[in-house]
């Protein structure tokens, strides 16, 4: 059984979370971290691992401890899930966005949710 010490998908959407939650930009937290604009957005990918140094350095920079990090959270705020979102979405056509509306419009009408 091949053991995994940290679930790299995880730690980077948690970096996001907080990082959103501190209402920063991926710029601003390097400046912070004194890490490049690219590692931070590498590491929030999941695309790249992190030295106890790096999580301890975004750690100080979002006031935040390394259990934040570490452990899983389902808690997500608002705002946090509308930036996903949007993150999400930016990659995509305007055709695929009309798909998006059009299905959340079918699930309103549909009373799924």
């Amino acid at each position: 059984m091949k053991d995994k010490i940290i679930d790299l998908k995880e730690l980077g959407k948690n970096v996001r979370k907080y990082r959103l939650e501190e209402q920063l930009t991926q710029e601003k937290l390097a400046g912070l971290t004194n890490l490049s604009i690219q590692y931070i957005g590498n590491i929030e990918r999941g695309k790249t691992t992190a030295s106890l140094e790096t999580i301890m350095k975004i750690c100080e920079a979002l006031k935040i401890t390394p259990n934040h990090l570490l452990i899983s959270s389902s808690d997500i705020t608002p705002n946090v899930l509308m930036e996903q979102i949007s993150i999400s979405l930016s990659n995509h056509t305007s055709k695929f966005h009309m798909h998006i509306l059009k299905y959340i419009d079918f699930l309103e009408e549909s009373d799924i949710i």
